[in-house]
C-alpha cells in the first residue's frame, strides 16, 4: 500500500510539471507570434530617420554638423519617445562622407543620398539608426 501512495505521489508531481511547461511554452509562443506593436513602429520610425537622412536635399542645412546633429538627435529621441515600450537605440551613426568640404551642398547631399550603414568614405555617408 505504502508504494502505491508513493506511485501516486510521483505521478501528480509528474502531472503537475508537464501542465506548468506546456503553459510556460504556449505563453512564450504567444510572445513572440505577437510582438509588442509599439516596438514595431519603433523600428519602423528608425528606418523612416535613415530614409530622412538619405533624402536631405542641398539647402536643407548648412553644413554636414547640421545634418549629423538633426538625425542623430531624433534618432536618440525614439529611446523617449518609445519609452513605454522599454525600446533603446542600440546604433546611432550619422556621419558625413570623408571626402568634400563642410558645407551641405548639391555634392553633400549627393553623399547623403548614397549612404548606408557601413562606415563613411569620401564617396558616401554613414546612417544607421537601430533600435531594440
Amino acid at each position: 500500500m505504502e508504494w502505491l501512495l508513493i506511485t501516486a505521489a510521483v505521478a501528480a508531481l509528474a502531472a503537475l510539471a508537464v501542465v506548468l511547461v506546456q503553459a510556460e511554452v504556449k505563453d512564450t509562443a504567444d510572445r513572440v507570434a505577437s510582438p509588442d506593436p509599439r516596438v514595431t513602429a519603433a523600428i519602423h520610425s528608425a528606418f523612416e530617420v535613415e530614409t530622412g537622412a538619405k533624402a536631405a536635399a542641398a539647402g536643407d542645412f548648412e553644413s554636414w554638423t547640421g545634418w549629423e546633429r538633426r538625425f542623430s538627435e531624433r534618432c536618440s529621441l525614439l529611446a523617449v519617445l518609445y519609452g513605454d515600450a522599454d525600446v533603446e537605440v542600440v546604433l546611432n551613426n550619422f556621419n558625413r562622407a570623408t571626402g568634400g568640404g563642410i558645407e551641405f551642398d548639391a555634392a553633400a547631399a549627393s553623399h547623403a543620398a548614397a549612404a548606408d550603414e557601413q562606415p563613411a568614405d569620401p564617396s558616401k555617408a554613414q546612417v544607421q539608426c537601430e533600435v531594440r
